[in-house]
C-alpha cells in the first residue's frame, strides 16, 4: 500500500478510537430526589433518571443526598455504573 493511503487510514482510526473513549463513561452530580429497588433506578433532583445495577446498593441512598453517578448511554437509557456520596 501507498503512504498516500495508509496515513488517512490511521488518522481516522485514531479518530473513531477517540471518540469512542470520550462518549464511554461520563460523571453527573446532584442531590437524590428519589429511588426505586424494585426498578433499580436513582433519580436526581433535576429530574435525570439512571438505571443502576444490582451491584449499587440502593438503599444506602435517601433524598436529599448528594451523589456522583458515573454512567454511559445505552439505547437512549443512562446505566449508571458507580454512585456514591460526594461533598
Amino acid at each position: 500500500m501507498s503512504k498516500k493511503f495508509v496515513a488517512p487510514l490511521v488518522l481516522a482510526g485514531l479518530a473513531a478510537l477517540s471518540t469512542a473513549a470520550l462518549a464511554a463513561a461520563q460523571t453527573a452530580t446532584g442531590d437524590v430526589k428519589s429511588t426505586d429497588t424494585a426498578k433499580h433506578e436513582l433519580t436526581l433532583s433535576n429530574g435525570e433518571t439512571f438505571e443502576v445495577g444490582t451491584h449499587v446498593k440502593l438503599e444506602k441512598f435517601k433524598a436529599g443526598d448528594k451523589v456522583a453517578i458515573t454512567y454511559e448511554t445505552k439505547d437512549g437509557k443512562m446505566v449508571a455504573s458507580k454512585v456514591h456520596h460526594s461533598k
